[in-house]
């Protein structure tokens, strides 16, 4: 198990160091945040099964380095399935890690499993601790940035705890986005 997950750490980093550009450089610090995540809500949760859930967290966001950002799931999802047979592992945790990576937007596909829900929370929360919000805040219009906020705190959601939790720290993020004085025109109102 051990060998697995550091075999895709491995992999993921070599991916994203390949790409020179501002997202594959935040990255690695961002995953390593879902994986602090991922093992806490994993406490919790027992019968989640720790190799689907850390090989899902080294590989969930590997499809930045291949794709455009918006459908990175889908490219992390092949990429995943591709780099999963290269280790052997069986086709039935390959189908687990898959759904999990695929999931983690909470988008096209809904997170099914315990695995899928704690990392489509735990990549959520990350942002939360991670600087996402100003790094998007100096990038986007804040309209994006306050949607993204809200669509990750809707996610945290799927553990009801977890969104006690951080729900003080979403609300200083929404009052600091809301005063920043952004670098964008916005739309008129």
């Amino acid at each position: 198990m051990v060998k697995n997950i550091e075999k895709a750490k491995s992999h993921c980093l070599q991916v994203l160091s390949k790409k020179k550009n501002r997202i594959c450089a935040y990255l690695p610090t961002h995953i390593r945040s879902v994986q602090n995540w991922a093992e806490k809500l994993a406490k919790d949760y027992p019968r989640a099964n720790k190799e689907i859930l850390l090989l899902s967290v080294w590989l969930h966001d590997i499809g930045h380095a291949l794709s455009n950002h918006e459908n990175h799931h889908i490219k992390s999802e092949m990429e995943a399935r591709k780099f999963l047979k290269t280790i052997k592992l069986s086709p039935e945790k390959i189908e687990k890690v898959a759904h999990c990576v695929r999931a983690h937007r909470c988008k096209d596909v809904k997170p099914e499993t315990i695995e899928a829900k704690i990392l489509a929370a735990a990549d959520s929360a990350s942002h939360f601790t991670d600087g996402c919000y100003m790094d998007m805040a100096m990038d986007v219009p804040k309209k994006q940035t306050l949607e993204k906020l809200d669509r990750d705190y809707r996610d945290v959601g799927i553990f009801p705890k977890l969104k006690r939790e951080i729900t003080p720290i979403y609300k200083a993020w929404k009052n600091l986005l809301k005063a920043y004085p952004s670098p964008h025109k916005e739309a008129k109102r």
